[in-house]
Parts: structure tokens; sequence; C-alpha cells
């Protein structure tokens, strides 16, 4: 279901623009043109005193590309013709408004595929000739907010439009032009490729600003229900940052971000920790927030605008005494999760803390901690008072390949504890550990269907610890044996070959296959549903495994 309205748009021809200033300049590196005012690295320090007016009859262009360093006091945009012509601010460019924002005429802020334009306006503003550009890629799903008010649906005319219901946890489409995109809510598109739908769009009206109530917030729990799940935008044309300074009541201290694969997680109480790699909220995006009681709200604040010219996202991440990150890597996607101690913690899922773990596209693997029956992408717990203390680490993957799980920052965890990898597929059971402070890099096979919690990780007091080995010569080998319907599957990692050999409950050989070294072997075994004895036969070692053939 879609609608398609085809827009256009006339060429203008830029001409010399008159420019009026009366602003206070203090290391500036700026240069007046035909086509505006460009900064490219000084300052233009302005305040609600000074006053600055552009005008002529041409389009004209704003240039500030480097952030906090391009501020004007008042801003009045009144070209010959009102709604004529545009002041653009490039899709690089940081301009602050202190004083008010008039505008007789458009005032542009454009996006292309890696960033877009930022507006930071600490005044009013009056005029609603507002656009804000969004660049869209096709064939995947984007949360979008409005950054202006009034805003209507036709917005992403030609483009698949879904708006959420907390109460009944249900989606549904928007299929009227005229519905409106209600400030502070988040919405779901998806640009198609086959219908040929847009892949830039534009806001038009009045740029929101001012502290803004999120509008809507319910929570209703139960099967069927939404538990708390609200669909939150960022309302400026400019990044929002997620801090403990916003004003909230029965709200999760973590939020969610959709990148296109995979959802993204920030919470403000783990200084600097998160899947997103930062706090920020981009212009036009929406997020995810979970209610955790009745009469939940959330306040805006004006105040935590930044400047981050993104598209969507981008990060980058400090680190954080005792908490630690597990990133998988395989069929072409990555996914990470977040793991560690803090002494206001428990091991039950704090909402302070925790997020939960919230699945991307099928093709990717989903990394996440089991916290009681509870996915988590961030796993924060008591600190730890026992000589050892694990944590279960889920696994599903999408497609049947090579994996590589990398633990990161792991010398930021108390160093009194040993941390090791247990792979439960690994055979014999229980002694396949391994010291992740030593080499924090495993390498596995892995396949749609296997058990969930595949990994344990164990913290050992550094005196109760000791080394682990595997079984036999070659400490080096690991052997994952199970099965799926009547195949029996053998994860062998080593560099020497060995033969499989299936035996029924009472000891009769079934069937016998070479296995290949350091790959997942597959053996089609003819037989009744049953239990039986799969052994890995190698030069090196002897293992074996029951299994259950359906």
């Amino acid at each position: 279901m879609y609608y398609k309205l085809v827009k256009t748009k006339e060429m203008k021809t830029k001409t010399i623009i008159v420019f009026y200033l009366i602003l206070f300049v203090i290391g500036l590196a700026m240069a007046s043109f035909a086509q505006g005012i460009v900064n490219d690295g000084g300052y233009i320090n302005g305040n609600t005193t000074n006053y600055v007016k552009i005008s002529g009859s041409g389009d004209a262009y704003l240039i500030g590309t480097t952030a906090d360093q391009t501020t004007f006091g008042h801003l009045d945009i009144d070209f010959s013709g009102t709604g004529t012509y545009d002041l653009i601010i490039t899709d690089s460019s940081y301009i602050t408004i202190d004083g008010n924002l008039t505008l007789s005429d458009s005032l542009r802020l454009q996006a292309d595929t890696n960033s877009m334009a930022s507006l930071i306006t600490n005044g009013t503003v009056t005029g609603s000739f507002g656009i804000v550009e969004e660049h869209l890629t096709q064939d995947q799903w984007h949360m979008i907010s409005s950054p202006v008010s009034s805003a209507l649906a036709d917005v992403y005319t030609g483009c698949y439009l879904l708006k959420w219901g907390e109460s009944d946890s249900t989606w549904s489409y928007i299929t009227s032009l005229s519905d409106p995109l209600t400030t502070t809510k988040g919405y779901f598109v998806w640009s198609e490729s086959s219908i040929s739908s847009p892949t830039d769009v534009e806001y038009s009206g009045l740029l929101n600003t001012g502290n803004q109530t999120a509008t809507g917030l319910t929570y209703t729990s139960g099967s069927g229900k939404g538990n708390g799940w609200n669909l939150v935008g960022n309302p400026y044309p400019s990044a929002l940052e997620w801090t403990s300074t916003w004003t909230k009541s029965n709200i999760d201290a973590t939020m969610y971000i959709y990148d296109g694969t995979q959802y993204l997680t920030w919470n403000y109480n783990l200084g600097g920790y998160g899947t997103l790699g930062n706090g920020y909220i981009p212009s036009t995006q929406a997020f995810w927030v979970k209610a955790n009681a009745s009469g939940p709200s959330l306040t805006i604040p004006n105040s935590q605008r930044t400047h981050a010219s993104q598209s969507f996202y981008k990060g980058s991440e400090d680190t954080y005494p005792n908490i630690f990150s597990g990133i998988v890597e395989g069929n072409g996607y990555i996914d990470k999760a977040i793991i560690g101690m803090n002494d206001y913690a428990t091991n039950n899922f704090d909402s302070e803390f925790d997020a939960y773990k919230l699945f991307g596209i099928e093709d990717a693997p989903q990394l996440f901690a089991s916290i009681n029956t509870t996915k988590a992408s961030t796993n924060i717990f008591e600190t730890i008072t026992s000589a050892n203390y694990t944590v279960d680490l889920g696994l599903i993957v999408g497609a049947s390949e090579k994996y590589i799980l990398e633990f990161g920052d792991l010398e930021n965890f108390d160093p009194q504890y040993n941390i090791y990898l247990e792979d439960k597929l690994s055979s014999p059971i229980g002694l396949a550990l391994y010291n992740l402070r030593k080499n924090p890099i495993y390498k596995f096979n892995a396949e749609p269907g296997q058990v969930e919690n595949r990994f344990k990780i164990h913290f050992v007091k550094t005196s109760e610890s000791k080394e682990p080995t595997m079984p036999g010569k070659d400490s080096n080998t690991i052997v994952n044996i199970y099965s799926h319907q009547k195949d029996v599957y053998v994860n062998y990692l080593s560099e020497t070959g060995a033969t499989a050999v299936v035996y029924d409950i009472m000891g009769r050989e079934i069937t016998r296959k070479s296995i290949e070294a350091n790959q997942l072997n597959k053996i089609q075994v003819s037989a009744e549903r049953g239990y039986y004895i799969v052994k890995i036969i190698s030069s090196l070692n002897t293992s074996s495994s029951k299994v259950y053939l359906n």
C-alpha cells in the first residue's frame, strides 16, 4: 500500500544579494560573495543586541563549517518577492541564532547522504518558511520525526509510512496525504526502489524551538499490548543529546535508534557506553523510549540541542570502569552487547542501567545477554562479591557462516577477576573455557536454529582461576556436535582432519563420514527417530556427544 504524488520545483538563477550586517566579529575568517556568507573556521559572534538582515533578488548561502563558531544575533530573511528565494544553509554547516529569527522568505537546511545542516535558535521564530531536507536510503526502514509544526503526511508522498499504537501494540499505514505528522511523535518510513519512491524529501513550515512535551505517551501492560514502548521524535532542526537533564517520569534511562540494520542504544547513566556510540539524536530522527509505569511523561529540553552534522547516527565511544563490550561479526554485519557491573545495579533488569534487546534484520547476527528471561543489549549487574559469577550470552544468526566474537575494553574491568568465555556447543562440555584477557577474539561457525544461549561468560577471582585446557594433544581443537531434524552437524575447528561415526544407542554403527578441518560439516543420517552417539576420531584426540534425530 502506498501513495504517489509528483512535485516539481522551478530552478532559480543566482543573483547578487544585498546584505545589511551589524555584528561583532572576533577572529573572523569570513567572505561576502554573491552567493552569501562563508565562515571557514574563524568566529562570527553575535548576540541579542546585534541585527543581521539578508535581502536581495536571488538565492543565497549561509555556510559555517565548524560547530559553535558561527553565531548571529537577530536574523531577518527578506528577499524581493515573498516566498520566492531561499537562504540556504549547506549540509555541512552549523549555524546558531541567539536572538530572534524572522522569515519572510525561505530558510533551507540542506541534507545529503552523509550529513545534515544544523540550526539552533535561542529566541523566537516567526514565519512558516523553514525548509528542512532529509535524505532516505531506499529499501530500508527509517525512524523519522518532523522538525516543523503542522507537517502533513504528504512529506512522504510515494513512500510507505507507518505509525505505532502502544495501547494495542499495532502498526498502521498512513494513507491520507492530509494526516498530520505530530511534533515529538515518531514514525517509520520506507522508500521503495521498485516504485521509484523519493530519496530526498523536505519539511516546510514553522521551525520548532523551545521546550517540547512529548505527545501521547502511554503505558499499557499485558499480552498483545505495547508494554510502555513509545515512539518519540526529535522536534528540532538540529541534533539533540539524550542526557539525565531531560524531565521525565516513569521512563527508562535508555533510548533506542534504528540504523537500517540494527537497533542501537544509549543510556545516559553509563558514562559513554552504548551500542549507539554517543547520545546524539539527529534532526528528523525518531527514537524509542520505554515507559515502566502508568502516567509516563517526557519533556524534550531546548537546552540539549547540539550541533552534530550527521545522517541518522555517528559515534565515538569513551571508556568507563567495569564495563566492556562484545561485538559479533559475520555475514557482512555486526552487532554489539554491553556487559558490566555497578554498585547501584542489581542482578535483575534495572530500568536505569540495562537495555532491552530489540532485534534488527534477519540476515544480521543478534547478540544479547540474558537477564533471567529478558534478552538485553546491555546487562549491568551488581558488584561481584563471590569468587565466581556468570552471565549468559545469546546469539541468533541468519546464515550459516563463520563468525568472530571480539571483546573490547576488558582492561577496564576489575583486575582481580579473570574473564573466560564458554561455548556450550564445544565438546566436551565444560572444558572449552577461553581466557579472554589473554585472547579477546573467538572464531566459530554458527547457523540458524541453534541454541540461543550458546555462550556463557565466567568471572573468576584470580586466586581461584585455573587455566582450563582442551583434552588431547591439540589444545586448539574445538568440536561442536549438534543435530537438526535428521541431520548431524559437526563444527570442527582444527588443522587436522577427522572421521565422524554415528552409532545407535546399542552401539551399532549407522554411518561414517570424513570430517574436513576448520569448517562446519553436515552429516545426513537415515535412521529412526531417537537418540544417537556421534564420535569424532582424529590422530590427536577423540570426542563424542549424544544427539536426538527427529
